[in-house]
């Protein structure tokens, strides 16, 4: 089971990325230009959900958002 909690989750991927050293390349608050929150959970019509769970967030560098693919990196 994911846990979707933007708060949680943005605090995260806050910690994984100062302890590995890496940069943290998420929007402030987790808010894409899309006008989704990359940390929310968001269902699709044809059934398929995007978003990044709090235990995502803590286990890997988050370089797009999960629903339109934007990239944070550029």
């Amino acid at each position: 089971m994911q846990t979707y909690n933007p708060i949680q989750a943005s605090i995260a991927q806050a910690h994984f990325c100062v302890s590995r050293g890496y940069p943290n390349f998420t929007p402030p608050g987790g808010s894409c230009p899309c006008g989704v929150n990359i940390y929310q959970e968001h269902r699709w019509p044809d059934g398929h959900i995007t978003g990044i769970s709090v235990e995502r967030a803590g286990k890997g560098l988050i370089t797009a958002c999960p629903h339109c693919h934007r990239t944070f990196c550029d």
